[in-house]
């Protein structure tokens, strides 16, 4: 039984220092669904399918911990350090570059971040190259089973692919053989609640169902594992094969934008409050979901998950069917990646390069091709200031280098905000003149 893995593969260690290594990471690492947040709109990330994941292979770069080329959807990223700090760009600049993937760096124990220097990673890199995985048997396996007494150890990605583990958003792991244990988080919910339900069984009526939550609390998390455990449901992180994600809703019922909820709109998957749980506890049978669908996101877009579901339910064409995207200026790479991955799963084609962006614009049109539009896609989210820029200045820059790229190409400029509103409301909003 797989709960949620919504930040996405840590491992249990010392209380008090783990505490604060946890909370740096979680801050660190949630930037599929926080910085998501942020920028008015996910990770780990989450995202995809077991088995059969699309990969990108760098022949250039290995990580240090699973000692593999491969960019897959349990991989994360890639992201470099050299002298304690992360690096962009063009890394030779710097010398002794440690290359590792964003998952695999985050849930590896003792690693924790203090005031931008990550600590701990030559060490926990060596602790991890003494350790064979689980699953592959090659070393560097730095993630292991929360229970003490597992000896069970894996690399991230490894585990990822895992149907039977479980996964908790402070970083913990538990292997199938112990995924029955529960977590701190569900202790302390369990806790606090009265054992009325004791006693009580129930029939296997959700055996067809797998869920996944999003922005859960953890009395919320501990309800949605009992419900899971009474009824025959799994709960997972969020795959192809995931039915129902159950999400966290605020006092006008919306739901927090996330990368793993608009991943669930363009899947066309039910998006429900934790209402329909306790609906469906109560009435000991699966109960009808379209009263208990999340409609709103807190950023007052409305109807996308309906529009999604009945996207996918219709087999009509994908949201970004016919649009190229060009993604100009500066972006933190986590949040890029989640980017890109949203918008091919809407069914758009991502322009990778300048050049090809001005090829393109030079080519005779065809048949194929005269219904396509191409946008240049902008970073609005003017906090992300890596050159230390005047605000006012910094989006006067962007703006003019966007917009000059798109007239010489002849396309349109919205900012990266766009796509994520389109998703959010499962349809394209017009195009905004700058």
């Amino acid at each position: 039984m797989a709960t949620d893995k919504s930040s996405a593969p840590k491992r249990h260690g010392d209380s008090g220092v783990k505490r604060q290594t946890i909370d740096r990471k979680r801050q660190k690492n949630k930037r599929n669904d926080a910085k998501m947040e942020t920028n008015s709109h996910p990770q780990t990330n989450g995202l995809g399918s077991s088995g059969g994941q699309t990969s990108v292979v760098s022949e250039q770069r290995r990580c240090a911990f699973c000692h593999s080329s491969k960019q897959t959807e349990g991989s994360g990223p890639f992201v470099a350090y050299a002298q304690g700090k992360e690096v962009t760009g063009n890394v030779d600049n710097f010398s002794n570059v440690i290359h590792v993937h964003l998952t695999c760096v985050s849930w590896t124990p003792k690693i924790h971040f203090k005031n931008g220097f990550i600590k701990n990673l030559e060490s926990e890199i060596k602790r991890a190259n003494d350790l064979k995985c689980s699953s592959c048997g090659k070393k560097g396996a730095g993630l292991g089973c929360y229970k003490v007494s597992c000896v069970k150890t894996y690399h991230v990605p490894c585990a990822y692919d895992i149907p039977g583990c479980r996964w908790d958003d402070d970083f913990l792991l538990l292997c199938p053989e112990h995924a029955s244990c529960k977590f701190p988080s569900e202790e302390k919910a369990k806790s606090g609640k009265k054992d009325t339900e004791k006693g009580k069984t129930f029939s296997s009526y959700g055996k067809n169902l797998v869920l996944c939550g999003s922005g859960l609390s953890s009395d919320e998390k501990f309800d949605l594992v009992d419900f899971a455990s009474s009824s025959g449901a799994i709960v997972s992180i969020f795959r192809d094969n995931v039915t129902h994600v159950i999400a966290a809703t605020d006092s006008k019922g919306a739901g927090a934008r996330t990368y793993k909820l608009l991943m669930a709109i363009l899947h066309g998957k039910w998006i429900l409050t934790m209402e329909w749980v306790k609906a469906c506890m109560e009435a000991r049978k699966l109960v009808n979901e379209e009263p208990y669908e999340v409609l709103l996101d807190n950023h007052g877009s409305y109807g996308g998950p309906k529009e999604g579901r009945l996207r996918v339910q219709n087999n009509a064409p994908k949201l970004f069917n016919n649009l190229n995207f060009y993604f100009i200026g500066d972006f933190l790479s986590t949040y890029k990646a989640d980017l890109l991955n949203l918008v091919t799963t809407a069914g758009g084609t991502v322009i990778q390069t300048r050049d090809r962006l001005l090829l393109s614009s030079h080519e005779e049109d065809t048949k194929a091709n005269v219904n396509e539009v191409t946008l240049v896609v902008y970073n609005a989210d003017f906090s992300y200031n890596p050159g230390f820029e005047d605000e006012t200045a910094l989006k006067c820059r962007v703006l003019d280098e966007a917009e000059d790229l798109a007239q010489e190409v002849g396309c349109q400029v919205v900012p990266h905000i766009w796509i994520l509103d389109s998703i959010a409301c499962g349809l394209q909003p017009s195009i905004p003149r700058h």
